[in-house]
């Protein structure tokens, strides 16, 4: 659900964006869309907390979540409406290493006696 939201997004003909005042407001919105990815393929690898998560599940959702993003920068790019950036490609992984720690984090505060 969450990759197809993010596909549809990623893909639509916006137009032109109201200007902001938040720096970078759009590298914001991509790294909160790809932690919402990699958090999600956590959520369902953990069984929601009871087990602590493996390395590789952690790689998968890291791997998961920056390939998707690499295709829709791709993807973009061929579009006349958008336009792929590594700099947003940046963004994503960014925002896909945030969910990692926490993740991490969270697990390891609700099952500290498993190493």
């Amino acid at each position: 659900m969450v990759c197809t939201l993010v596909l549809i997004l990623s893909v639509i003909n916006i137009g032109v964006l109201p200007k902001t005042d938040v720096p970078s407001a759009d590298k914001i919105v991509h790294a909160i869309m790809y932690f919402s990815i990699a958090g999600m393929l956590m959520l369902n690898q953990t069984s929601y907390f009871r087990n602590k998560i493996t390395k590789a599940q952690l790689y998968f959702a890291f791997l998961f979540s920056v390939s998707f993003g690499i295709l829709m920068e791709i993807i973009q790019f061929f579009l006349p409406w958008r336009s792929g950036s590594i700099y947003d490609l940046i963004a994503n992984a960014l925002g896909a290493v945030i969910a990692i720690i926490i993740m991490l984090t969270i697990t390891h505060y609700y099952n500290p006696k498993h190493e």
